[in-house]
């Protein structure tokens, strides 16, 4: 068999996960219609419903940190086998790779790929998890101020290419101040080191996507909302959830203000598209995206541009 590139595998992933669009048993109409309703019409059953309508109260942070870790737990224990087969299909998928970056002279080059793989697999199926309990749970008062339609999965790995969020100003203004800074970060070159290659825009694209996806699914999809859960203060979330998550991209100063400061403005957003996670997802993929591009660009001889070729046999 020829060897398989980690890009292309990428948009294969991105197959996969899309198949999680189509109708399920938490999508179809609900015939527990009241009967003195008039209209009497057919209810949708939330997506993230349980299968078996068991509606009990269901623990909103234990099993949604279990699914992170290992991605597909508590959609196994929920009865959505689907989509744990889904999550943890793709986070042994992500440890297959992880297995064949061992096998590589060249430091971290599949090692870096890999855990994306299993760290998106892992936060879509934390987010999952959180929104599945949080359906048994609004109607009892808890989490109230969360929306009653949240993103699918789907939607959410949709929501990098929806140019539709273009025309808000609040996708287009950190966008832009983006572009401009990462600009300006960029040297000019020429010669080889100036070439880039297909290789190259597949690794920016799918790794600036899996962590613009997964770490809003995670952040902004879980942390966020549990911080204003616990402290009904909108300020001090935003600076506990921001500072969490600045934590998470290290202690050089750089990195740290810099994710700290767009960790606020991603969860201001949140809070302002009704705790909708969409938009913000956007933003942070293009945004990675421009960075990763730019980091490379500074550092080429160190970074983890060109693409090995993964050799799958049977």
């Amino acid at each position: 068999m020829k060897p398989l590139k980690t890009g292309y595998l990428f948009w294969v992933l991105l197959l996969i996960f899309s198949l999680s669009s189509l109708p399920t048993r938490g999508e179809v109409p609900d015939t527990r219609n009241d009967p003195d309703d008039e209209e009497n019409e057919p209810k949708l059953k939330s997506f993230y419903e349980p299968p078996n309508e068991d509606l009990r109260p269901r623990d909103f942070i234990g099993p949604p940190l279990l699914s992170f870790l290992l991605p597909g737990f508590d959609q196994w224990a929920e009865g959505q086998t689907r989509y744990g087969a889904l999550y943890t299909g793709v986070g042994f998928g992500g440890i297959i790779l992880l297995s064949q970056s061992r096998k590589s002279a060249i430091d971290n080059r599949y090692r870096d790929f890999a855990w994306q793989v299993y760290f998106t697999a892992g936060s879509l199926s934390l987010y999952h998890s959180f929104r599945t309990a949080l359906t048994t749970r609004i109607p009892n008062g808890d989490f109230s101020f969360m929306s009653s339609t949240p993103e699918r999965p789907s939607e959410l790995l949709e929501a990098p290419i929806d140019l539709s969020y273009l025309s808000r100003w609040t996708t287009v203004v950190p966008l832009g101040i983006a572009a401009g800074v990462f600009f300006f970060m960029t040297p000019s070159k020429s010669g080889d080191s100036a070439n880039g290659s297909l290789n190259d825009a597949f690794y920016a694209s799918s790794v600036g996507y899996m962590t613009g996806v997964g770490e809003e699914a995670l952040f902004r999809g879980f942390v966020l909302p549990l911080m204003y859960y616990y402290t009904e203060d909108q300020k001090l979330t935003l600076g506990l959830s921001s500072l969490i998550f600045a934590m998470g991209h290290g202690f050089k100063v750089k990195h740290f203000v810099t994710a700290f400061f767009f960790g606020l403005y991603s969860g201001w957003l949140t809070q302002e598209n009704n705790w909708s996670i969409g938009e913000v997802t956007f933003i942070h993929t293009w945004w990675d995206v421009m960075a990763f591009v730019a980091d490379y660009t500074n550092h080429r001889e160190h970074a983890f541009l060109r693409l090995p070729t993964i050799s799958i046999s049977f």
